[in-house]
């Protein structure tokens, strides 16, 4: 059930990329300027923005969260415009994925969400817990100087001392609008 989830997932976000796109053939880079890559657990964390030629609604949500995702922390992701081969500008580099935990390496915890129309400071938040036992809780705030694009954010940490399962929620605040999505953990 879980590969089953993740591989419609995954089409699903690289069809909406696709779609996105075409709304903006050739792209641009992140506006962070140069991306110094997560290479090591004390470099924190890192963001990349991609600007897109979004058009909101009137009454349209502020943001909109894309999805919380996981793997073995390394350098160079995430990124923006890096996959080799990719018949547009429009694509992403990311860690793993892999959900399964291994003993004694650090890793790397990702958040994405599309930013619509919102300006000003986002809480990114991760939960890591097993029913009603909190394994890990950390979080960051960035500030977005713009709209109209989709923010990846990547955090490097220690694997907690726990073994089983567990469910990693990464949640997204933006004003006052907050949004959330899960994904299984297991803990070699």
């Amino acid at each position: 059930m879980p590969v089953i989830t993740r591989t419609v997932l995954f089409v699903a976000f690289a069809a909406a990329l696709a779609a996105c796109a075409a709304s903006n053939p050739g792209g641009t880079t992140p506006s962070t300027g140069s991306q110094p890559m997560l290479s090591s657990p004390a470099d924190g964390g890192h963001e990349v923005f991609r600007p897109l030629a979004i058009h909101p609604n009137a009454g349209a949500r502020a943001f909109l969260m894309n999805f919380v995702a996981n793997g073995p922390n390394q350098g160079g992701v995430p990124c923006i415009n890096c996959v080799k081969g990719a018949s547009t500008s429009d694509n992403i580099g990311m860690t793993g994925p892999s959900s399964y935990v291994l003993s004694g390496r650090y890793w790397q915890y990702t958040i994405s969400y599309t930013d619509i129309s919102y300006v000003g400071d986002c809480k990114l938040a991760w939960d890591i817990a097993s029913g009603k036992k909190t394994i890990d809780k950390f979080s960051k705030t960035i500030h977005l100087t713009s709209a109209g694009g989709f923010v990846l954010y990547a955090i490097a940490r220690p694997r907690p001392k726990y073994s089983g399962s567990a469910t990693l929620t990464g949640t997204v605040t933006c004003g006052k609008d907050t949004q959330s999505a899960s994904a299984p953990l297991e803990f070699q």
